[in-house]
């Protein structure tokens, strides 16, 4: 039997070669996640910082914007004759207090105050019993009454709250002297911070600050009893006041046991005062939250990878140390007359040169003790690799019906028609594949008529329209074809036709047909930039969801039903459909560019605000002919509503000569976009 004692310097080995990698993996994953926890908190605060930047400048744009609108409508609210006159009627209050209770509410303020060109109170709607205070040092009042629309911080002592204030003079004549000023406030409140962090995700406080410059609550999206005492011990007015860049102030603080970072911004008077102010805040808690979560995924991967580590140091040392144990064994086997020992160590180290040399040894010991045993052989048997199975593929040719509940194409399953026009049949099917709805466009066997040139060419177009992903264009996914019968499968848009939609409610107003004409343009622009030219622009062609999003179709399939090249309107046997909205080099079989869908684009327009297309006849050949030449009507013959900047818009996307229409989609969508 071997000696045990032969044993222990190899497990000694073993257990020095284990505690070695053991160290090493600790200290690398050691360092691994230390450098891991330090720069996961440096993302963490650059992102809070990045974050309350942004909240910061959110809070200063809504304020800003707020402060436009309300300024915006006491103008227009003061330059109404009759308010006016009212307004500064000293000799009936109560009708002066009623106005002022009108214009309150026609420009949607807090409240408002009217004085007199002398500053002197005529009428104001909260405190509704003052009247003939003299706030000609106020500096709203003031500055209306120079002449100058200012804006600032307006306290209410008595009710504890703060307002935005505007100040706006009242005037004949814009270089008249002032007859007296309108202050208008909006107010700072829950409801206005609440706004904000919908928008922007963060905590936001506002506060005034009272006779001490010690700030009070008075509009916040946390608990104001305990955001309080925060900020007490926190903002610091003098700090405030010297934030003249709006660089804003940074502050920390704790609350509730989270650790709140913050930044602070001023809100200042008309004169530069600090009244009061607001505080943007993040959570340093929550904002590591999703860094907690990895550090205790790291942990957990640190801590499994430890363990795999250590198994594998161990499997390692006892790779290294386990040819020694068997070289100390043969050693002692051999020692005792068995030279049966197998030395199977094919490294190429010092371990293996002492295996190959201990293995040389012994093959000399065994070939001596062979002379006894020379009539002894040895023999082995050979395995055999059974043979792999040959999987089947079994195909299945697509078909089907086309009626509700048949399978097309050997995966959409139909649901209903949808419609039919010149070009086929579209229906709403679910896609068994994708588990979502698509819409399937049939196409008429006359339509793939032009044979093999005409199919490659249609292929081409469907190539370049499958690119245009816009939330304004449905998309077209593929082309198929199915015993003869070629298909489109299109997005599937739950919603009105622009032509339902017009005839259903008759003219449209020019509100809802400027905002289909600047989607409309949007949809023409990026088909455009692709390359593909619609041709078949019309309000059967647009749908609008539920959430007021337009959609034009058929994009890349409208050069089916568009006439060969040098063939117009006079070819026999050509089917183009309805030439209502086409343009006039399109009618006359020329050449076409993209400004031929603008056209079309403004008799869509024309359809939207009148109710009626442009030209009417009895027959095709006299529409036609109106189209080529006769000039198009104002639509403000039609519609007195229609704006002259939104009728001149029109005709010029209408105009026969191409040249003189927008040379770009993108263009006229500019235009429509400075009408409104």
């Amino acid at each position: 039997m071997p000696d045990a004692s032969a044993t222990k310097p190899a497990f000694g080995l073993t257990a020095k070669i284990f505690l070695a990698s053991t160290l090493l993996v600790v200290a690398v994953l050691g360092v691994t996640f230390g450098l891991t926890s330090i720069q996961a908190n440096r993302t963490a605060d650059a992102s809070i910082h990045r974050a309350l930047l942004a909240t910061r400048r959110a809070v200063d744009d809504y304020l800003a914007a707020r402060t436009r609108t309300l300024s915006r409508a006491s103008t227009v609210a003061t330059d109404v004759p009759q308010y006016r006159q009212r307004l500064l009627n000293q000799r009936d209050r109560a009708e002066a207090l009623d106005q002022a209770d009108d214009v309150r509410g026609l420009i949607g303020a807090a409240w408002v105050l009217v004085t007199n060109s002398e500053g002197v109170l005529i009428a104001r709607t909260d405190y509704r019993e003052q009247y003939d205070r003299d706030l000609s040092v106020a500096p709203l009042v003031a500055n209306a009454l120079s002449g100058d629309q200012t804006s600032g911080a307006w306290l209410d002592d008595v009710q504890g709250t703060m307002f935005i204030a505007i100040g706006t003079p009242l005037r004949d004549r814009p270089t008249a002297a002032p007859l007296g000023a309108l202050v208008a406030t909006y107010q700072i409140d829950d409801s206005l911070a609440q706004a904000i962090k919908q928008t922007t995700n963060s905590d936001v406080v506002f506060f005034s600050l009272d006779t001490l410059n010690r700030p009070v609550v008075v509009g916040s999206t946390v608990p104001a009893q305990e955001i309080g005492p925060v900020l007490r011990d926190a903002v610091r007015a003098e700090s405030l006041a010297a934030d003249t860049g709006g660089a804003g102030m940074a502050l920390v603080a704790s609350m509730g046991g989270q650790h709140l970072i913050g930044l602070a911004g001023a809100i200042r008077s008309p004169g530069g005062d600090v009244r009061g102010g607001f505080v943007a805040l993040r959570s340093r808690e929550a904002e590591l939250a999703a860094f907690n979560a990895l550090r205790r995924t790291m942990f957990f991967a640190i801590g499994l990878g430890i363990v795999l580590a250590l198994v594998f140091a161990f499997v390692q040392a006892r790779q290294i140390s386990g040819p020694v144990r068997r070289l100390a064994l043969a050693t002692r086997q051999v020692q005792d007359g068995d030279y049966s020992v197998n030395i199977d160590v094919k490294s190429k180290d010092e371990i293996g040169v002492l295996s190959q040399a201990f293995k040389s040894l012994v093959e000399d010991l065994k070939e001596k003790a062979a002379l006894v045993d020379y009539m002894m052989a040895a023999s082995g048997a050979a395995a055999t690799q059974p043979l792999a199975s040959v999987p089947t593929v079994i195909r299945d040719a697509a078909g089907g019906q086309m009626r509700p509940g048949a399978v097309f194409a050997g995966r959409y399953e139909v649901k209903e028609i949808l419609g039919a026009g010149g070009m086929g049949v579209v229906y709403r099917a679910f896609d068994r594949e994708l588990q979502e709805p698509v819409a399937i466009k049939t196409l008429r066997p006359e339509a793939m008529a032009g044979g093999t040139v005409a199919l490659d060419r249609f292929k081409q177009e469907i190539r370049l329209a499958r690119r245009i992903a816009h939330r304004n264009v449905v998309r077209t996914y593929d082309l198929g074809e199915v015993n003869g019968t070629y298909y489109l499968t299109m997005e599937y848009v739950e919603g009105t036709s622009l032509k339902q939609l017009i005839a259903s409610r008759g003219r449209l107003p020019v509100a809802v047909t400027l905002t289909v004409g600047k989607q409309l343009c949007r949809a023409l622009e990026v088909a455009h930039a692709e390359g593909i030219i619609h041709r078949d622009i019309k309000p059967q062609n647009m749908v609008v969801d539920p959430s007021g999003f337009l959609k034009v179709m058929d994009f890349g399939i409208a050069r089916l039903a568009n006439p060969p090249k040098g063939k117009g309107l006079t070819e026999a046997g050509i089917s183009i459909g309805t030439p209502d909205y086409m343009s006039p080099e399109q009618l006359s079989g020329a050449d076409l560019d993209p400004r031929s869908d603008l056209y079309s684009a403004g008799v869509v327009l024309f359809e939207c605000l009148t109710g009626r297309v442009p030209f009417e006849a009895d027959t095709t050949w006299a529409l036609v002919a109106k189209h080529l030449e006769e000039e198009p009507p104002n639509p403000r013959t039609l519609n007195a509503d229609v704006p002259e900047a939104l009728a001149i818009v029109i005709l010029k996307a209408m105009a026969k000569d191409r040249e003189k229409r927008f040379p770009t989609a993108a263009e006229m969508f500019d235009a429509l976009a400075r009408i409104g």
